[in-house]
């Protein structure tokens, strides 16, 4: 445990879980406020899906997997390989745009190094490294 009690190794993540399915839910109830407002789902959906592949969605499938993989057996440190799992995410979801490398590389390190530092200096707490 962590020196801030009743933070810790065990609450922060679930805090932490907590604040961000929270957020996810506001965004999904919005979101889908605006879709039935505006317009059909079934519409919305053909718009989304026409022409497109499912390929991001296996690659970000597959990313995830090796991103929490590669935590669990600890091949490098916390911030370096959320680094590389980020810069890589952003960078895709640009679709691989030659000028949003310098950005999708900055707001990685500024993400990943940043809560690495908070999590590891301020709420004390045990990161796979």
């Amino acid at each position: 445990p962590g020196t801030f009690e009743p933070l810790g190794s065990g609450p922060v993540p679930i805090y932490t879980a907590s604040i961000i399915i929270l957020c996810c839910v506001i965004v999904i109830v919005r979101a889908a406020k605006e879709l039935f407002r505006n317009s059909g789902p079934l519409r919305a959906f053909q718009l989304e899906f026409s022409g497109g592949s499912p390929i991001g969605g296996l690659l970000m499938l597959g990313a995830s997997i090796a991103y929490v993989a590669l935590l669990h057996f600890q091949v490098a440190s916390f911030g370096l390989i959320t680094f590389v799992f980020l810069a890589l995410l952003i960078w895709a979801m640009e679709r691989f745009n030659t000028r949003k490398i310098i950005p999708a590389v900055a707001v990685a390190a500024l993400f990943s190094f940043g809560a690495e530092y908070i999590f590891t200096n301020v709420f004390v707490v045990d990161l796979p490294t």
